[in-house]
């Protein structure tokens, strides 16, 4: 089984490369039973904070389809999304942290 953590920077003027790997995000999972995660960091937690229309479907797919979800905390505050963040099922983990976890893990990080 291949384990597989997307780590989310791309913000808010690049919803559409964002939405293509979160798609294929939820694929790996339900399709091929991968072990897969998404962090969002940066520019990409704003993104995922202002979530509307097909991306917060996306995100809600991701939660209900038992894709852990993380982002920074502390972009979350600075971009004043820490309560939409969370209301998406995203969990909040320093980047720091997720990032060591995931390498220690054995996770290959695909960035966006």
């Amino acid at each position: 089984m291949a384990k597989i953590a997307f780590w989310i920077t791309a913000g808010p003027g690049l919803e559409e490369k964002v939405l293509a790997n979160l798609v294929l995000a939820g694929r790996l999972k339900a399709n091929r039973n991968q072990d897969i995660e998404v962090y969002f960091f940066g520019p990409g937690v704003k993104l995922a904070g202002q979530a509307e229309g097909f991306m917060a479907e996306t995100l809600q797919s991701l939660s209900s389809g038992e894709v852990p979800m993380g982002a920074c905390p502390y972009n979350a505050e600075q971009y004043g999304v820490s309560a939409s963040v969370t209301g998406q099922g995203i969990k909040m983990e320093p980047a720091g942290e997720a990032l060591v976890r995931l390498t220690e893990e054995g996770y290959q990080i695909v960035g966006v």
